[in-house]
């Protein structure tokens, strides 16, 4: 694949040389790997940006883009529902028959009985998002050392973009430490880090922190470790409303802000600061401010 290395290209043209890509080799294993390198970015940095532009991940993307050259192939009758299935990756005609009803809402048989300009709405149907008038401005640019991170890690496979079940265990986790230790008093920032691209399907890992008062670093307790979040320049996009919604604000971030400020993200980790206690704060209250790393 060709290395995307003039980092002035506009990210919204490195995102369409991915998914044009994506379309041109369809029948091709794609690796996420080669993806990003070819967009220019880190593999995590790659997976957010393509998801906040696209409106979902790169397997996502990719079986999507599999399943609508599948149902036009149904629409043209050029092959029957095996051969399709097959040429789709898909090992019996049920496995397919599965995964075409849960992205188009009708089966095949029923597809191919739709009239062309109703079965054509269904194929082309596109994202669309709510985009303000004026683009979202981070809150304050900072630059910060190294930090130590006091974390609790669990893994989730992903059934939804959101995590159910590794936020809760991490969090759990921290916390029960912290007691133990004496030491929700001197933290400072209680974060949550995302080491990996989070993609349906896949299993991915969740790192609840605390960041405690400068001087203050405690023995990490059985169970939990330390990680350095790299010291440089962070945008800080503060967040207001329950957790359910921060999508909406890291996308006007990576899709409306990045693409427009001349910034270049840098090889760290972003990461979100929960700045309120949903303990004592109503949901629509809550601040949480995320950190985008820059160059």
């Amino acid at each position: 694949m060709p290395m995307a290395t003039d980092t002035s290209m506009n990210h919204y043209e490195r995102i369409n040389q991915v998914r044009q890509y994506i379309r041109e080799h369809m029948d091709e294993p794609m690796d996420r790997d080669e993806l990003a390198r070819m967009a220019g970015y880190s593999l995590i940095h790659f997976h957010r940006i393509f998801t906040a532009h696209v409106g979902e991940g790169v397997n996502s993307y990719v079986r999507r883009m599999r399943m609508e050259r599948a149902a036009r192939q149904l629409l043209r009758g050029e092959h029957n529902v095996t051969e399709i299935a097959l040429a789709s990756g898909y090992e019996t005609p049920a496995s397919f028959g599965k995964a075409f009803k849960q992205t188009f809402g009708v089966s095949p048989s029923e597809f191919r009985e739709l009239e062309p300009m109703a079965a054509g709405h269904l194929i082309y149907r596109q994202f669309f998002y709510n985009r303000k008038g004026q683009i979202m401005q981070p809150m304050e640019i900072r630059t910060l050392p190294d930090m130590p991170v006091l974390y609790a890690r669990a893994t989730e496979r992903m059934t939804s973009p959101a995590f159910q079940t590794a936020n809760q265990a991490a969090f759990g986790q921290l916390m029960t430490a912290l007691a133990q230790l004496n030491a929700a008093a001197k933290m400072r920032h209680c974060i949550a880090i995302y080491p990996d691209p989070v993609e349906v399907g896949e299993e991915a890992r969740f790192d609840a922190g605390a960041i405690f008062v400068e001087g203050y670093q405690p023995d990490a307790p059985q169970g939990l470790s330390y990680q350095t979040l790299p010291g440089g320049r962070w945008a800080v996009f503060r967040h207001v409303g329950p957790y359910d919604t921060l999508w909406q604000t890291w996308q006007g971030a990576l899709r409306d802000w990045l693409p427009t400020s001349g910034e270049e993200m840098r090889d760290a980790i972003p990461f979100e600061d929960y700045v309120d206690d949903p303990s004592q704060t109503a949901p629509e209250q809550l601040r949480t401010d995320i950190f985008i790393p820059i160059k």
